[in-house]
């Protein structure tokens, strides 16, 4: 593969080519790569950052966000963050929290969340009481890994990967990495000179319970969370992407970690064929495989000039899968408008 990757002051505003800036776009991500064109579109294309800021979110990513930050104050040396005066992502010495304390800061902070319905109200409620159980797993989790003891860890590090195979760069940002003589250390002493330490990279999910029906006397009851028998896909695809993006550096440990209330399931390669290095590649080739296309649907229109009418026809051509279980979870007024969108176009 010929590859590189590398630090930029602002990796989402260095990079801009002609046919996709125009449209908002300078960079794949992880993420937004597994996103179906239609939703893709709205989300990225007709809608700028500004306005994807007012989004709805849910409980569940809140918790989320709450159980990441905790574990990244708790552990990490360096975060990486906006800094407000230079406007560029720069890494932020952490003072390191206490357990405790690092339960409660994220406990305080999901807490400012405002649910965008009753269903959510309840979700919320419930999560406030197993948001700190779920943050324990995950110490219990990242100590087993090596996280406590372990050098130079950071999280959120921005990652710029290029791949000569697109014309756009992808971009992502870690949960958390640090060096780890573990693997590297097998039939050598750790203090060994010239011998690398591999590079641990955690990504971290959270798995939560689900509401079910409202019982007669107007409570609901909630479903246990069930931690995954195995990887899902699009998490394969991110960890494949930073695996590549850091195997240039420093040879790599990948560790997906799944969290909930009760407990925490890790894969490795150890234990998961689906982790081991060429495997990972592949994950990485199907990654790439939806970037080149999302590329020749945005350049589809590129003889336009006009970013209205490129973006008529972009949603002309596309589905919208208003249906997604999910990814239209953004608030009801933009899923109107979305709509509109779609139903207006002449065919």
């Amino acid at each position: 593969m010929n590859n590189n990757t590398k630090k930029l002051d602002d990796p989402l505003k260095e990079l801009t080519l002609p046919n996709f800036s125009r449209l908002g776009i300078n960079h794949h991500s992880p993420t937004s790569s597994t996103y179906p064109d239609g939703i893709f579109l709205y989300r990225y294309v007709y809608c700028d950052q500004a306005k994807r800021r007012l989004f709805e979110g849910n409980a569940n990513m809140a918790a989320g966000v709450a159980v990441n930050d905790a574990l990244q104050w708790h552990y990490s040396d360096n975060i990486w963050k906006h800094n407000p005066l230079t406007k560029k992502l720069q890494p932020q010495q952490n003072e390191k929290l206490t357990q405790d304390v690092a339960i409660q800061k994220a406990l305080d902070k999901f807490c400012d969340y405002i649910p965008v319905n009753d269903k959510d109200r309840d979700k919320f409620e419930k999560y406030k009481e197993t948001i700190p159980l779920t943050i324990k797993q995950g110490f219990l989790a990242c100590d087993k890994l090596g996280a406590a003891t372990a050098k130079r860890i950071t999280a959120e590090d921005s990652i710029n990967h290029i791949d000569n195979r697109l014309q756009l760069p992808i971009v992502g940002r870690t949960d958390l990495h640090f060096e780890d003589f573990n693997e590297a250390s097998q039939g050598a002493s750790a203090s060994t000179p010239n011998v690398a330490p591999f590079l641990s990279v955690l990504e971290i999910k959270t798995v939560w319970q689900k509401p079910l029906k409202i019982k007669k006397d107007g409570s609901r009851s909630f479903s246990s969370a069930k931690l995954p028998s195995s990887p899902l896909l699009n998490h394969l695809q991110q960890l494949s992407f930073y695996t590549v993006s850091f195997s240039h550096v420093s040879p790599c440990y990948p560790c997906l970690v799944y969290l909930s209330a009760d407990g925490f399931q890790i894969f490795t390669k150890d234990n998961c064929a689906d982790l081991e290095t060429k495997n990972l590649e592949n994950y990485y080739h199907q990654l790439v495989k939806a970037c080149i296309r999302r590329e020749r649907l945005l350049s589809r229109y590129a003889h336009l000039n006009d970013k209205d009418a490129i973006l008529e026809e972009l949603i002309a051509d596309t589905d919208p899968a208003f249906d997604h279980p999910y990814f239209w979870s953004i608030g009801h007024e933009f899923v109107k408008e979305a709509k509109e969108l779609w139903s207006n176009i002449k065919q």
